[in-house]
């Protein structure tokens, strides 16, 4: 699978899992500039973010890169995203 496809589908579960606990969903523009986000701080084009391109174009997910990194390797996945986003879903309950 492309690495934008995966992203894209992470990106697009952690809004709706996010968002379904503040009872709103995410509109097809908000999706779509969460994923120019990610794309444009993923200099490389690798599909993932690491703890560089966090600080310079994501900062608020470089101040909590150590907590989102969950195999500690120093890149952010979609899956890291997703997890996340399941957590932070289940912590809102």
């Amino acid at each position: 699978m492309r690495p934008t496809f995966l992203l894209a589908t992470a990106l697009a579960l952690a809004a709706l899992s996010s968002s379904a606990c503040a009872q709103r969903q995410l509109t097809d523009d908000q999706r779509q500039q969460m994923l120019e986000r990610w794309q444009a701080a993923d200099r490389n084009g690798d599909g993932v973010i690491d703890r560089a391109e966090a600080e310079a174009g994501l900062p608020r997910i470089y101040k909590n890169f150590d907590k989102l990194d969950s195999d500690g390797d120093g890149r952010l996945t979609p899956e890291e995203l997703r997890a996340m986003a399941q957590r932070f879903g289940e912590r809102r309950r």
